[in-house]
Order: structure tokens, then sequence, then C-alpha cells
């Protein structure tokens, strides 16, 4: 069963580069269609190498979503999403449905995933979401 209407969606992953670390922070990789802070965000969904085992730009999904946490942060870097578990963010753990969230004005850069457990983590494993969308001006 679906909870809402798509209007636009896109992927988007937080690759795990550099070390792993508990406390770091990953942020979301660019994505220039989504980076002028013309994009009002209303639902997001998390997945595991379980629902999807590469990302679209060829990367490893993580395997599991304990040990994860996001944070998602508006236009002004307010945090509206702080330190969510992914787990609670993956659509088969919520009887199907999308997490929802009241519309936002994101900046997706300042988005990011953070590291509460490294043990069934890899680096340079990408973690996998998608938001659900709508264009400032509504085209």
């Amino acid at each position: 069963m679906n909870n809402l209407v798509i209007k636009r969606s896109q992927q988007i992953e937080f690759r795990l580069v550099g070390s792993l670390g508990t406390g770091k922070r990953y942020f979301a990789t660019d994505i220039p269609n989504l980076s002028a802070n013309n994009v009002v965000v209303y639902g997001i969904e998390f997945f595991t190498a379980s629902q999807q085992t590469t990302t679209p730009t060829g990367n490893t999904v993580v395997s599991a979503s304990t040990g994860i946490v996001c944070t998602l942060r508006d236009n002004k870097k307010q945090e509206f999403m702080y330190q969510v578990p992914m787990y609670t963010l993956i659509r088969s753990n919520n009887a199907g449905l999308i997490v929802l969230l009241k519309p936002r004005i994101i900046n997706l850069t300042d988005c990011y995933v953070q590291i509460t457990n490294t043990s069934s983590l890899n680096l340079n494993e990408s973690v996998a979401a998608n938001i659900y969308y709508d264009l400032i001006d509504g085209n």
C-alpha cells in the first residue's frame, strides 16, 4: 500500500569515504538539479543491500541499517530531522509506507548520515535513500 502521490523522486547517496569512525558525518553527494535550494522535500526512504545492491552510480549499498542515523537540514541550516535511525526509515520496516515529512526546502549537501557503530560497514559503501519532492515553483 502506498501512502503518497509521487510528484518527483530522486535517489541520493551518502558515500562512506575517507575513514570509518563512530560519530563521523558523511554528507549527501551533490546532485546538480537538487543543489540550488529549489526543491521541497515531503518524503524519504532508505535502502540496504537486501532491497538494492548498488546505487545508480555503481557504488555498493550498505548491508545493514543498524549503526547509521540520518539528519536532514533545511536551506536555513536547521536540522529538522535529527539523528533518526536509518532502520526506521526503511519502507519494509514501516508497513510499506514512506516516511512523510512536513514539506521543507532542503540544502541536500548539508544533509548527512552519522555512524554510531562501524561493525557492519565497509569503507566506500554508500547509504542509499530516495527523496520525494516538488520544485518550489510547482513545475
